[in-house]
């Protein structure tokens, strides 16, 4: 076999004059292994590296903006950043210098309403008219409400809206599988830690994504998934905090940290890269995951994956066309509180004056303070004079100023008084500040609406992991929005589903599995799915408005008692409803008439056919028709049996409503029941009152027959035609002739 010689190269880093050396492999033809670490170690060196160090040097002017806004934000309003040293000033040695922190509080105001309503999932349904798909739908979005508090996803964008703010970008947010607990799990990265490729006008359309973060060098180590001959090239800990110099700064100026941590706690800076290839013989795109450190020259894990999506997902703060990294909101605001601070310290400073005071005192005066318990006594020469000096007003130009600034500051930063928690003046009702408050969230759309995106592709992401992953039964607990949602079942991908047998089927429990002594619904996911996130609501900014709403959209019927009191927060909501209906009942069992049996009450006897079904004490689909009767409000039993499907029963509740749709079919044309009586009431209208007696109502004992013979029995019953025609003719000779009327 022919010898293959492979040169050794060297590449030459532009940034940071570094050498990265491309190691030989062997003088002789590398085996099937070899030849796959020699390909990875070509990766490495040729692509991971160098992507790297492009995307850093390109972010660095962002890098410098992003550390000045940082500090700005913090409160250190009047450092200044040197680029002869590359250094940050924080302070000035000044007379008076006051920071009005402005931006803080007009971001906590945005940060705050924007996040001020949860995030409402709604997974549609992969076949419309499918009752199944319907419910595995509906928990789908169960499953993304348990991820969402489980995951603390509600403290996440808090900060990533801070982030937005600041940096224009938030996050991003890396959504993974964790084979170790088994559960998916979403990571907020520092914008500085994230590096995206330089020419991409959007991230989705980026050829690589980078994160470099610090970890323990003992998890590095003894990571036993990770290249074993990789791990022996770590030698020892980084020596700096963070791939970014602008963060290594900003963490050494805004937390105490010892020398000793690198001794009691060391750690390392991973590199975690994803990049985009092609197959040149398939044609098709696929993903090289690989993870290094500035120690290694063979990557700790490299890896092809069978997909070309990124795990990162970027929330966008502003809306500049083909650029991932926008202006973001602080940057214009900044120059305005610059402004303020510098007025308002000159005013200090002119106050301060004032108050102390100045005086002209004689040269060698002797002018001399003695202060003592009796007070202060100023001494002085024999001859000289003391005389305070009076200081010009301030200009009222100067809080004239100030006011346009504030204004000024208010109209960029899209927060005025109402967003602020002042009233206005003028306004004392809530309607009147929630349409204030509206008015200024128009100028936050762009927020909301890139967020409800943004959480529509992570909740996209999560349902994926679970579905590419999950291959075992999982019980799910989702407490629900509120008290009374809470909902137990199992999930499983959907591939995998296909594998397993679920006792249920075969004990009439069609789409449970039993796992322990309980039974659980099963949910499905599948790796495609689509989902709508809304963020935002119909009511109002406030409460006093929100309740103001409800209550009218209950009271001309626009909405149910059930969701009324959602929205209102009440808690035991069914408890509530059930007393309600209890009243109503009394009140009407009260207001009932004498001798009028009370008629049965619809929702009730569906409720109560709900629970027998439920809790099994009707098993069999005939004794469920059994339960249906003709005289029932069919409509009213159909919409409240609706309301039970997902309870563990679908398939008898399903028998239990076409029951009743049946029963509605066949009760159409049917003739109406008589007026004045039950539909199940005899009829009367073919027989003779007896004379003397009052009308029968309906449902009361009929009174005794009076005495003697029945009524029509002392008749004469004989010749019957004769009497009539008799009858006949009297009749026609009482009439008068035609004409003398």
């Amino acid at each position: 076999m022919a010898e293959k010689k492979v040169k050794s190269t060297k590449e030459v880093s532009a940034s940071s004059e570094k050498i990265v050396p491309v190691l030989p492999f062997t003088e002789t033809q590398p085996s099937e292994m070899d030849g796959n670490l020699y390909k990875q170690i070509q990766f490495l060196a040729n692509i991971a590296i160098p992507s790297f160090q492009s995307a850093s040097d390109s972010r660095r002017k962002y890098d410098q903006e992003w550390l000045g806004r940082n500090l700005f934000w913090r409160g250190y309003q009047f450092s200044r950043y040197l680029p002869q040293t590359q250094t940050v000033v924080l302070s000035v040695r000044q007379s008076a210098r006051v920071p009005v922190n402005l931006t803080a509080a007009y971001m906590r105001s945005i940060r705050n309403q924007v996040t001020s309503f949860r995030p409402k999932f709604e997974v549609l349904p992969s076949v419309p008219d499918d009752e199944s798909s319907q419910v595995q739908a509906r928990y789908s979005q169960r499953l993304l409400d348990y991820y969402f508090d489980k995951l603390k996803l509600k403290m996440k964008i808090k900060e990533t809206i801070v982030q937005a703010l600041m940096y224009s970008i938030g996050g991003p947010w890396q959504i993974v599988y964790d084979e170790v607990t088994g559960d998916v799990k979403v990571w907020l990265l520092d914008p500085f830690d994230f590096y995206l490729d330089p020419l991409a006008e959007d991230p989705n359309e980026a050829e690589y994504m980078i994160k470099a973060v610090r970890m323990p060098l003992g998890q590095v180590t003894s990571n036993k998934s990770w290249n074993i001959e990789a791990r022996k090239e770590i030698t020892g800990p980084s020596e700096t905090l963070a791939a970014s110099p602008q963060k290594q700064f900003l963490l050494q100026t805004t937390r105490i940290i010892s020398a000793k941590m690198q001794t009691s706690s060391p750690f390392i800076l991973v590199y975690e890269g994803y990049f985009r290839r092609w197959n040149e013989e398939t044609g098709k795109r696929y993903m090289v995951h690989c993870i290094w450190s500035e120690q290694n020259q063979v990557p700790l894990l490299y890896e092809e994956l069978d997909t070309d999506e990124f795990d990162f997902v970027i929330y966008r703060g502003d809306v500049v066309p083909k650029e991932p990294y926008g202006e973001s909101w602080i940057k214009h605001v900044m120059p305005v509180n610059r402004v303020v601070n510098t007025l308002e310290s000159s005013t200090l400073e002119y106050n301060s004056r004032v108050a102390k005071g100045r005086f002209v005192v004689d040269r060698d005066a002797g002018v001399r303070a003695i202060h003592n318990v009796h007070g202060e006594i100023i001494s002085k020469n024999r001859g000289s004079t003391i005389q305070p000096l009076d200081l010009p007003p301030l200009p009222p130009s100067v809080n004239d100023q100030i006011v346009r600034m504030l204004r000024f500051a208010e109209d960029i930063a899209g927060v005025h008084d109402a967003s602020l928690g002042r009233v206005p003046q003028g306004v004392r009702t809530g309607i009147g500040i929630a349409e204030l408050k509206q008015s200024d969230s128009t100028s936050q759309d762009d927020l909301v609406d890139n967020l409800e995106d943004f959480l529509s592709e992570v909740a996209f992401k999560i349902l994926k992991k679970v579905a590419q992953n999950v291959s075992t039964y999982k019980v799910i607990k989702d407490l629900g929005v509120r008290e009374g949602d809470e909902k137990y079942f199992a999930v499983i991908g959907k591939k995998y589903a296909k594998n397993k047998k679920r006792a249920g089927d075969a004990l009439g429990k069609p789409g449970q599995v039993k796992i322990g002594p309980d039974w659980f619904d099963v949910a499905e996911i599948g790796d495609d799915n689509t989902i709508r996130v809304t963020v935002g609501s119909w009511l109002g900014y406030t409460k006093e408005a929100l309740q103001q709403k409800v209550l009218t959209y209950f009271q001309i019927g626009l909405i149910d008692q059930t969701t009324a009191l959602r929205l209102l927060e009440f808690g035991d909501i069914s408890t509530i409803i059930e007393q309600t209906r209890r009243e109503m009942q009394l009140k009407k069992a009260l207001n009932t008439p004498p001798g009028q049996p009370g008629q049965v009450d619809q929702y009730d006897l569906a409720l109560a056919e709900n629970d027998m079904v439920i809790e099994g004490r009707v098993q069999t689909p005939e004794d469920v028709v059994a339960l249906v009767a003709p005289d029932q409000d069919h409509a009213v039993h159909i919409a409240v049996h609706q309301e039970a499907l997902g309870q563990g029963k679908d398939d008898l509740i399903g028998e239990l409503i076409e029951a009743h749709k049946v029963m509605m079919e066949m009760n159409v044309g049917m003739p109406p029941p008589p007026v004045g009586g039950p539909p199940s009431a005899p009829s009367n209208m073919g027989q003779s009152q007896p004379m003397g007696q009052p009308p029968q109502i309906p449902g009361q004992v009929p009174p005794p027959a009076p005495p003697g013979p029945p009524p029509g029995q002392g008749l004469p019953q004989q010749n019957l035609e004769a009497v009539s025609g008799q009858n006949a003719n009297n009749a026609a000779m009482a009439m008068p002739p035609p004409g003398t009327i």
